[in-house]
């Protein structure tokens, strides 16, 4: 038996690396494998390779369990830069209403009904009575029309991943709900 697990180190090594990505957690998790194969008390076990691969699997669910767990317990205390995200993102959020206003009705509707209403694109196409992909692609492009008439209108800054950070409205903008 001993000999059947030393076999197994290298195949093992190379499942836990594409489910891991780092190589150095990689390595931990198949020794951690291994010592729980050490500690075990299965004396009988019909399939050694299918029970090994069992054990590694949860070895890496228990892995990212604990990971998600320390980014939770971070999560807890926002950085100050996401608060502040927040706050201007909520700020901007009052103009979306006058914004979409704005658009051709083929595109109001669907965004009001998406955005707005929060209803699922398969159920607007089904209240409305149209193809599912014509719904998507409308409200794709309804959102890039809104997004153009916010950059025509206000300066959004950007932070990581795509947050706002800060927004100024251009002297050139006529919107009475969006002042900064």
């Amino acid at each position: 038996m001993q000999q059947q697990v030393v076999q197994l180190y290298n195949p093992l090594l190379n499942y836990v690396k594409k489910r891991v990505r780092n190589m150095e957690d990689a390595e931990d998790l198949t020794q951690d494998v291994f010592l729980k194969l050490a500690k075990s008390d299965e004396q009988q076990v019909n399939n050694l390779k299918s029970w090994v691969y069992t054990i590694a699997r949860n070895t890496i669910t228990d892995y990212y369990r604990k990971k998600q767990l320390a980014v939770d317990s971070m999560a807890n205390e926002p950085p100050e830069e996401l608060t502040t995200d927040t706050e201007k993102s909520k700020e901007l959020a009052t103009c979306v209403t006058a914004f979409i206003e704005e658009l051709p009705e083929e595109y109001r509707e669907l965004l009001i009904l998406s955005e707005l209403k929060n209803i699922p694109q398969k159920e607007i196409a089904e209240q409305l009575q149209m193809n599912y992909v014509t719904v998507r692609s409308k409200i794709q492009r309804g959102r890039k029309k809104l997004k153009q008439l916010f950059e025509n209108c206000c300066e959004v800054i950007q932070g990581g991943k795509g947050s706002i950070v800060d927004f100024k409205k251009r002297s050139v903008c006529n919107k009475r709900n969006c002042d900064s």
